[in-house]
């Protein structure tokens, strides 16, 4: 009988979160260990062409349950659409993101299951005959814990959003895809989801944010982390920060980022005053573009860094403050605005 890694996928306005396919490139990894195939679930309505997108991240298999009841998350209506099939094909491992909608259900089915459950996971493997062993983070990132289940059984794993980025799309590989519609009556489901508000980037967790400005030892203070929080205002970004900064004062301690905190994948990463030790280093690694500014050249980030100034972010912030500013008090929000250039005398860009 074949072996399968079961993933949960999620979307969010129609497309795959990062997370889930987070979650389909740890499955694949995991797969390979095992000799199995990764055999993705995806709840929803019309979402059928994203199989093409789960396929070229590692999917062997695809499930799409749609109907018009899943176009909104329900915890009731993922139960019932996802259970029959899960127990369908049973997995060797079940592996989701660990989000609050997947927390608002998956529990309950382990204990249905009997199965261990697992969130705040780091990494997954196999060892020895095909043991699961997870790694994951405890005590709010100042631990961490190596756990191991005898063979062949089955765990329920969450992946930290972020924890491990996604690498580049596999074009041209095909995933075998069926779609099922199964009969749902939504006056059943005991919750439901109304309305959707957008994250608001001062309070959206960490590991969520798609836009993460940063600040560290460099900036002082907190006087220097305000210029910084005042940048990530402008930029509609969440701010977050170095573990010497929280244990200053200078930041909330649930903000700052690194393997003993958040782990976090954003778009766009802007670090100022930050030095890059190897502890923060591991908690950006899924970042797609990281920009540093840094007075001391030989800072570790600046390696990471797709773009590197050197120079003093007491000098550059208020300038980009303001450029940002003037450009805010003059723009048409109807129109598309021309991106404000400037300089800054002297910078040097890090090689």
């Amino acid at each position: 009988m074949d072996k399968f890694v079961v993933v949960i996928a999620e979307t969010e306005q129609g497309q795959l979160t990062l997370p889930s396919l987070e979650c389909v490139e740890e499955g694949r990894d995991v797969a390979d260990q095992l000799g199995a195939q990764v055999h993705v679930m995806l709840c929803g309505n019309k979402v059928a062409p994203l199989a093409e997108t789960l396929a070229a991240h590692g999917a062997d298999r695809v499930t799409v349950v749609e109907h018009e009841a899943l176009a909104q998350f329900s915890a009731d209506g993922w139960m019932q659409a996802l259970a029959p099939v899960l127990l369908q094909a049973p997995p060797a491992l079940l592996l989701a993101p660990d989000s609050g909608q997947i927390r608002s259900w998956l529990p309950r089915l382990a204990v249905r299951w009997r199965s261990p459950l697992v969130g705040c996971c780091m990494r997954i493997g196999i060892i020895g005959d095909g043991y699961p062993e997870i790694m994951r983070s405890t005590h709010g990132g100042a631990c961490q814990e190596r756990l191991t289940w005898p063979y062949a059984t089955l765990v329920c794993a969450m992946l930290i959003p972020g924890v491990r980025g996604i690498g580049t799309p596999q074009s041209g590989r095909i995933a075998e895809t069926t779609v099922l519609r199964p009969q749902l009556d939504p006056a059943h489901f005991r919750d439901r989801t109304l309305h959707t508000l957008p994250a608001d980037p001062r309070t959206v967790s960490l590991n969520e944010a798609e836009r993460i400005v940063s600040g560290g030892f460099g900036t002082g203070g907190k006087d220097g982390m305000a210029l910084v929080k005042q940048l990530a205002d402008h930029l509609g970004a969440a701010l977050g920060g170095t573990r010497v900064a929280a244990d200053r004062g200078w930041l909330a301690v649930d903000r700052y980022i690194g393997s003993t905190g958040q782990i976090v994948a954003p778009k766009l990463y802007m670090a100022f005053g930050v030095s890059g030790a190897d502890q923060h280093l591991s908690g950006i690694t899924g970042s797609e573009i990281v920009i540093a500014i840094n007075n001391d050249r030989t800072a570790p980030i600046l390696k990471r860094a797709d773009l590197g100034v050197v120079g003093d972010l007491h000098e550059i912030l208020p300038i980009l403050l303001s450029k940002l500013q003037a450009l805010a008090s003059t723009s048409n929000h109807s129109e598309p605005t021309t991106p404000t250039h400037f300089a800054v005398d002297p910078v040097e860009i890090a090689s």
